[in-house]
């Protein structure tokens, strides 16, 4: 037991459904590939940008389970099959300490802070025609 313990990987689901009454469903699928739950779902009704399988509004819902990668693997197989589900996705929960997390934060707010750089166009790039040079020009252009 504490062999498949030690492969079994950190992941996140989250989720989009019809209706809240369908998460028990997708948790019985997470279940049934050896997924352990480490919190319960969160969910929270949301309006979609565009219609998803002709749905205008569902239910997103997300939690962190343990699994052996195998499994994840089949898991995200069978939740693309699974009629209740609109989206799903399945990452590796990243662990990142709150030291980086505010580093990251402040090199954001710097990178933000910055004005692009405006490109000022070559001078020699630059020609100018009066009318009467580029109608000259587009006569012997006809010719």
């Amino acid at each position: 037991m504490e062999d498949t313990e030690k492969t079994k990987k950190d992941y996140e689901i989250g989720v989009l459904v019809r209706k809240e009454e369908d998460i028990p469903e997708v948790r019985r699928v997470v279940e049934q590939h050896s997924g352990e739950f480490m919190n319960d779902f969160q969910a929270k009704k949301i309006a979609l940008a565009y219609p998803i399988k002709h749905e205008t509004d569902g239910i997103f819902a997300f939690s962190r389970f343990l699994a052996e990668p195998a499994g994840a693997k089949q898991l995200e197989q069978d939740l693309k099959t699974l009629n209740v589900v609109l989206r799903s996705l399945i990452t590796v929960h990243a662990k990142i300490s709150r030291r980086e997390a505010v580093g990251a934060l402040k090199k954001r707010a710097q990178m933000t802070r910055q004005p692009a750089p405006v490109s000022q166009p070559a001078a020699s790039s630059v020609h100018t025609l009066s009318n009467e040079a580029l109608t000259k020009k587009i006569e012997e252009m006809l010719k």
